[in-house]
């Protein structure tokens, strides 16, 4: 017997339109409603009927908007091509995506982007920039006025947001720790660089390398850790400096930021195979740098998963009524050497 609506409102003793509203994960129904009717909902195996759906879009598709740092930032071109896969995947039942590039070092823009998508009509977001007060509201906001949140790779804390998917954070700083914990000798000094603390995703890196290496390894001491913004001359002016004035610097863990800049400024003072590097992801400077023997250790998060996975699991939450299994979606976690090449 196929499932309907009615058979989940009876069961539940309300009306039809109250299931098609949790269904839907529209507003106005109460928490205890919404979760007895979601417990039916998934005890009767229901499943909608998409082709129907579709139809019913079909004049007005459905509009996600995708929150996210500056198109220059390459890091991100992998998982906008995730995001366009799961999008080519839906194409056939009216996907239409609305990019909105946020300027990682003004913390406005990112709850401005957001309030500017709901006001576009849009069914859903999917987000990934700072995680501040401001970001907060404007996800609670969207959220009470029926346009779930998704965030990716970044996640925003103590928001309305549905869930997270990306890497496991504390996980990565904690590996970052034990890797150069295991190649420094006594008393070394280390570098943390990152893109921008105003980023959950560098913050909870850099704390938990921080917090790790201290526990496995105190002698090591962190002279610094300093922002970059993901930009190829900041970062590089700040290891440069870093390097001209603590020459004793034996490690630099790329917590976020141009690792090209990192290779530069190694090989600026003469430092290639001196000081040991621990990076997060494979991008082509990357990939580089372990080339050239500059680079011991990246650890890599599947961008590309982050972004198709966000919109499949938003798509099923909007259009299908399905609601996340979990909280956080944690991508694998690898290290990758050298000899990886």
């Amino acid at each position: 017997m196929t499932i309907t609506i009615k058979h989940i409102a009876d069961k539940a003793g309300v009306s039809r339109g109250t299931v098609d509203r949790v269904l839907n994960g529209r507003t106005g129904v109460k928490p205890e409603v919404r979760e007895r009717v979601l417990a039916i909902a998934k005890e009767m195996d229901y499943s909608p009927n998409v082709a129907a759906k579709a139809l019913a879009y079909s004049k007005k598709p459905i509009l996600f908007g995708v929150v996210m740092p500056p198109r220059e930032i390459s890091f991100f071109d992998e998982v906008r091509r995730g995001i366009q896969n799961a999008a080519d995947e839906l194409k056939d039942l009216g996907i239409r995506l609305e990019y909105e590039y946020v300027n990682n070092r003004k913390q406005e823009e990112s709850a401005a982007a957001i309030d500017k998508l709901v006001e576009m009509g849009a069914d859903g977001i999917l987000f990934s920039a700072m995680d501040n007060d401001l970001t907060r509201a404007s996800i609670d906001r969207a959220v009470k006025q029926g346009v779930p949140v998704v965030t990716f790779n970044s996640d925003v804390e103590n928001s309305s947001r549905v869930c997270f998917i990306g890497q496991d954070l504390p996980k990565s700083g904690r590996i970052a720790a034990g890797l150069l914990s295991r190649i420094l000798k006594a008393d070394s000094k280390v570098l943390v660089v990152t893109g921008s603390l105003n980023f959950h995703a560098h913050r909870s890196r850099v704390k938990s390398f921080q917090d790790n290496l201290q526990q496995t390894r105190s002698d090591i001491e962190i002279v610094n850790v300093v922002e970059g913004f993901d930009q190829y001359e900041l970062t590089f002016s700040q290891i440069d400096q870093a390097l001209h004035q603590e020459p004793g610097i034996e490690g630099i863990y790329m917590a976020t930021g141009d690792v090209g800049a990192c290779i530069d400024a190694i090989k600026r003072h003469g430092k290639e195979g001196k000081v040991k590097v621990v990076c997060n992801d494979l991008l082509p400077e990357t990939e580089r740098g372990m080339k050239e023997g500059i680079i011991d250790f990246t650890i890599v998060q599947n961008p590309s998963m982050q972004g198709y996975r966000a919109l499949r699991i938003l798509f099923d939450h909007r259009f299908l009524g399905k609601p996340p299994e979990i909280e956080y979606y944690f991508t694998e976690t690898n290290i990758m050497i050298p000899e990886s090449m």
